[in-house]
């Protein structure tokens, strides 16, 4: 669904232009572009799921707002995104059910709206990590499916400024600053949209509690903010 506003003045030498969109969809398939083997050899049937780029509700808003002689006459170009959740993977990231494949997944006894990303320094979900376990070895699979967990949301929002000047009749000169992420918001990133469980062993080592500890927590972030400068001719 989308809304446009063609350009129009405001009042007072501003003017404005401006776009609206909302997209509401479905993305699902059998593990083919994010995953090149199925769990269970050449059962892809069982893969069919929501893809790792699924987000059910995306919204868009762009426009230009001009500025009169007396705010400098800029232009500012602003564009607004948000995208609800993305699933991630929940397997192993190695070969247990000894099938020469390692996208072995778990066996889960809880409820799947409850594996959920968590924020970096939030308490350990020792309950719901206690629902988790290996499948025995040279087991067929887990019971948990693919692409279980319910990954964090996604809010970016780029600026642009410009500014024209005219140089006689035929030349324009036409600086610019471009952010990307103005804000400098903290996205966060499963990287491939996978993440592994670790369990403990008897006698774990600290590299293996700290990694316990933060598990469900995403440890990469991207669209960090940018800022790049421009200059136009025109002739």
């Amino acid at each position: 669904m989308e809304l446009r506003s063609r350009f129009r003045e405001i009042g007072f030498g501003f003017g404005s232009s401006f776009r609206i969109a909302y997209t509401l969809s479905s993305f699902k398939d059998d593990g083919l572009n994010n995953t090149s083997n199925a769990e269970i050899n050449g059962n892809f049937r069982r893969e069919y799921t929501r893809n790792s780029q699924d987000r059910r509700h995306r919204f868009a808003f762009s426009g230009t707002f001009d500025t009169p002689w007396w705010v400098g006459k800029l232009k500012f170009s602003p564009i607004f995104r948000y995208g609800s959740s993305a699933p991630f993977n929940f397997g192993i990231g190695y070969d247990r059910n000894l099938d020469d494949l390692s996208t072995d997944r778990l066996n889960y006894t809880g409820d799947l709206k409850d594996i959920i990303w968590r924020k970096p320094g939030s308490p350990v979900p020792t309950e719901l990590l206690s629902k988790f376990s290996l499948q025995p070895i040279g087991s067929r699979s887990g019971n948990l499916t693919r692409n279980a967990g319910t990954g964090p949301s996604m809010y970016l929002f780029d600026l642009n400024v410009t500014r024209d000047f005219k140089l006689g009749e035929r030349f324009k000169l036409r600086p610019s600053v471009e952010f990307d992420n103005i804000l400098n918001a903290v996205i966060f990133s499963y990287g491939a949209q996978f993440i592994d469980f670790l369990p403990l062993d008897p006698t774990p080592t600290a590299a293996q509690t700290l990694a316990y500890q933060n598990l469900l927590v995403p440890t990469r972030t991207y669209r960090q903010r940018q800022i790049r400068l421009g200059l136009r001719f025109d002739f």
